[in-house]
């Protein structure tokens, strides 16, 4: 997955359970990302990119959170295929 859709997608999950980004910071610090927490709070707000290692310390983060919550909402990490869902069962669209 690119950051950008990393970014947008974990973005995403992220004002949908109205997370904090200074608590997710700090998970992500104890998931081993070192970005600053003013990083992670421009990154949250689509402002700045960051490096895969903290998208991803960040993405486990927010899925904890979202773990504890009951909620199935995930963030992606770096290295998560982007999949495009069809709303057709039959297969891909346009049919081959």
């Amino acid at each position: 997955m690119d950051s950008v859709d990393q970014q947008a997608l974990t973005g995403a999950v992220i004002l949908e359970h109205g997370l904090d980004p200074g608590r997710l910071w700090l998970d992500h610090l104890a998931l081993g990302g070192d970005a600053s927490e003013q990083e992670i709070r421009d990154y949250c707000a689509g402002l700045a990119g960051l490096p895969a290692r903290d998208r991803d310390a960040l993405a486990q983060g927010v899925n904890e959170h979202c773990a504890d919550a009951g909620v199935p909402a995930r963030a992606p990490l770096s290295s998560s295929p982007l999949v495009q869902a069809h709303s057709d069962s039959r297969g891909p669209y346009p049919p081959t």
